[in-house]
């Protein structure tokens, strides 16, 4: 190529590119915008620092709205406590008849008992056969074994009598009397106590 030639195509691609750069600079009018304008800064909120107040419990909530656990007097309670006192050892229940052969439901030849099924306070009764009262955590579970393995519902619960620690031991609970009554005069005749019927504490 013609070396002028060459010098003239290269100014005018110099021209021209300067043309592409410069002419909005020169010729177009730049757009107008509007300034920002800065918010002013908000106040500080206010918060709240009062200290939230503890949920309520259970105990305070619910336990005051339910009825008393049935209870039984204590002249009761302490005369059966008496009155179950005994000295004789597990070995002794190998004489009482099985539970099958004493409390099992027997043909109805009367009208149904007159037992209250609930309370005042509409919970359900229920009695027990408390059938000795000992001094020894040891004898009273083996008493209760002793009975357990004859067929019978029976547990211990221990209690405290001045400064002394006691077991009463109990059969049940049942719905009805009958069933304990028929065991009674076992019990008596193989513990040699005079066992009492009361009302099941939970």
């Amino acid at each position: 190529m013609d070396p002028l030639l060459r010098q003239r195509l290269v100014g005018t691609l110099v021209l021209v590119s300067l043309g592409v750069v410069f002419w909005p600079l020169i010729f177009v009018t730049p757009d107008t915008r509007e300034p920002m304008v800065l918010q002013p800064m908000s106040q500080r909120p206010v918060i709240d620092r009062t200290p939230i107040p503890e949920p309520e419990s259970y105990e305070s909530s619910v336990a005051p709205k339910l009825p008393d656990l049935p209870k039984n007097p204590s002249q009761v309670q302490e005369v059966a406590d008496i009155q179950t006192q005994t000295d004789a050892e597990a070995d002794s229940l190998a004489a009482l008849p099985d539970s099958e052969s004493v409390t099992a439901p027997q043909p109805r030849l009367l009208p149904p008992s007159d037992d209250a099924i609930v309370d005042d306070q509409g919970l359900p009764i229920f009695y027990v056969l408390q059938v000795a009262t000992v001094g020894s955590a040891v004898r009273a579970d083996e008493l209760v074994k002793g009975l357990q393995s004859r067929g019978y519902k029976a547990f211990s619960s221990r209690y405290v009598r001045v400064d002394e620690e006691l077991f009463r031991i109990q059969v049940g609970p049942n719905a009805e009397r009958a069933p304990l009554m028929r065991l009674k005069p076992e019990i008596d005749a193989v513990l040699e106590v005079d066992s009492q019927i009361l009302r099941y504490e939970q």
